[in-house]
């Protein structure tokens, strides 16, 4: 098969859109030596306000860069400065880089993508030293997930919040397996301890979230009592639907996988055009990629661009530029399966 006539000119675009939000997450990085604000990644550029949850996805971002790997590593650092018991807070810093707090949206799922911002570290750097230096701390940051876990496996959003979500329940799964791989490579014997909790949420989150009579997720569970579905609310009840397959409980092509893709499209077949005042939901971009299904996700790219990205949309902020950044870069890695006449649409 040959490749579509503009094949060279989406690549370029791709590449430029890549390295321009790549930038732009830069930007949202504080970086002064000697400063208690070293290396933490704001929500916007030039704004004190943190949001470590967030900050995490814009930090694996910049793994798509090597130049960015010092970057990354100075924002772990921040994070591990200022974790408390394994959980951290919110912070805003001032004109004179002096911080407030504020209670976190959850501490489930900041610890468990802070986990797999380290894994994924490790995989790109082969930084081994680093993460021998700083294990007692990521191992507090992972028992912070264990703490959270009930009898059903799943785990509270937070101590003071009980409260056990979909989304953040895969997350917290997700980093404690990526985090018992890392510690495989280091031949720690805690490895299987971390793995064994992982399984459990898995197996919590499939027990006693999923339906099989509706075959879709509950998006929470409070004590006993499970929200109905409604399919047709983008948020929490679609949009939580897209978490088991981004963090690998499930394979894209597997036959729960599909089927949620699928009933996703259904109900809102016009992801691709979120526009403001909500935000872009990139995400979706790159959970379509997942799936193949790459055509779109580079709609979702192109319309971003123009209606937040060029519009320098207020609605634009560092979690979305990360999921931007990686949809980019999966749709440059698989060029050959969607860019030639007659590829995967």
């Amino acid at each position: 098969m040959e490749y579509i006539s503009n094949a060279s000119e989406v690549v370029y675009a791709l590449q430029g859109n890549l390295a321009a939000q790549i930038q732009w997450l830069k930007s949202c990085q504080i970086l002064k030596y000697r400063s208690s604000a070293d290396g933490v990644i704001t929500r916007y550029p030039h704004q004190g306000w943190v949001t470590p949850y967030f900050s995490n996805f814009a930090a694996m971002a910049l793994l798509e860069e090597p130049a960015a790997f010092p970057l990354v590593r100075r924002y772990l650092n921040w994070y591990l400065r200022n974790e408390n018991n394994g959980t951290i807070l919110d912070y805003h810093y001032d004109q004179r880089d002096q911080p407030t707090t504020s209670r976190p949206d959850s501490e489930d799922a900041y610890a468990g993508t802070f986990l797999s911002l380290t894994a994924l570290y490790h995989q790109r750097t082969g930084h081994t030293g680093w993460v021998r230096e700083n294990l007692s701390g990521l191992k507090k940051i992972a028992q912070a997930i264990v703490n959270l876990m009930d009898r059903d496996g799943l785990t509270y959003a937070l101590a003071s919040h009980r409260v056990k979500y979909l989304m953040d329940n895969c997350e917290a799964y997700r980093g404690l397996e990526d985090f018992s791989n890392l510690l495989d490579c280091l031949g720690d014997e805690e490895a299987p301890y971390y793995r064994a909790k992982a399984r459990a949420i898995s197996a919590g989150i499939e027990r006693m979230l999923w339906n099989p009579r509706i075959q879709l997720y509950h998006p929470s569970k409070t004590g006993w009592f499970r929200p109905g579905v409604n399919i047709r609310k983008f948020y929490p009840d679609a949009s939580c639907q897209i978490f088991p397959v981004l963090c690998g409980l499930h394979k894209p092509e597997s036959e729960r996988g599909a089927h949620l893709y699928k009933i996703f499209n259904k109900y809102h077949p016009d992801w691709v055009k979120i526009s403001p005042p909500d935000y872009p939901w990139m995400i979706l971009g790159y959970y379509a990629c997942l799936h193949g299904d790459y055509r779109a996700a580079y709609e979702k790219v192109r319309y971003v661009r123009e209606v937040y990205i060029d519009s320098q949309s207020s609605y634009w902020f560092c979690a979305e530029a990360a999921f931007f950044v990686l949809t980019c870069s999966c749709l440059l890695q698989k060029r050959d399966l969607w860019l030639r006449s007659g590829g995967t649409t």
